[in-house]
């Protein structure tokens, strides 16, 4: 199947697939990816690129090394993007990384997560979803700043504006932070059908999240 045809059927329409002779401006990280037209020294690159990350995603990382076909940068919407190709059991799945956030960054984020957003990307998601992975900056909100149809006893469990999402599964669940001790963030699941689950372990939660999206 020709790469088009997968970014299309991937949700990635009119995609322009960047190469080294493309007069645009990436972010300088990046230009290894641009440059190198060998994919697997590409895959060796973002296994790299995401080292700083393998202790708190191993599962995620796992899926890279087994399943990670190629990794290259496209033109989308007028944004720069690298997309991610796996193939599993036949099928190929897209996830699109954005830049990393330079500015404007979100201080109200614990220091590993804003070091992601400013080091890896500003969000990293299935294509079609837009979700299964963490959203970007711009997309997080507070709980408080949507209408969730749920019981007062639920919604007065959590003080939800102090409580943000970075991530969600696609379906009910919503892994988020609360702020009200800035000191000490905690994390929690808010489901959409559900009561909250608390006192959850952030990365081990986003990290079999993301291996259950793709498996």
């Amino acid at each position: 199947m020709k790469i088009k045809n997968i970014l299309e059927s991937n949700g990635l329409y009119d995609a322009k697939i960047l190469s080294s002779s493309d007069s645009i401006s990436v972010p300088k990280q990046w230009h290894f990816i641009l440059n190198e037209e060998d994919k697997n020294l590409r895959k060796d690159f973002i296994l790299n690129y995401w080292k700083s990350f393998s202790l708190f995603l191993p599962k995620t990382i796992r899926i890279f090394e087994q399943y990670l076909d190629d990794v290259f940068l496209i033109l989308h919407n007028e944004q720069v993007k690298m997309v991610y190709l796996f193939f599993i059991d036949n099928e190929y799945i897209t996830y699109v990384g954005n830049p990393p956030k330079t500015e404007n960054t979100l201080t109200i984020l614990p220091e590993k997560l804003l070091d992601f957003y400013t080091h890896i990307h500003d969000g990293w998601f299935e294509s079609i979803s837009g979700g299964v992975g963490l959203i970007p900056m711009e997309k997080i909100q507070f709980l408080d700043e949507s209408e969730w149809g749920l019981t007062d006893e639920i919604l007065q469990s959590v003080d939800l504006s102090k409580t943000y999402y970075v991530f969600h599964n696609g379906g009910n669940g919503f892994l988020c932070i609360n702020i009200e001790d800035t000191e000490n963030p905690k994390s929690l699941v808010w489901w959409t059908n559900d009561r909250p689950k608390l006192g959850i372990e952030f990365w081990s939660f986003l990290d079999s999240w993301i291996e259950i999206g793709f498996l």
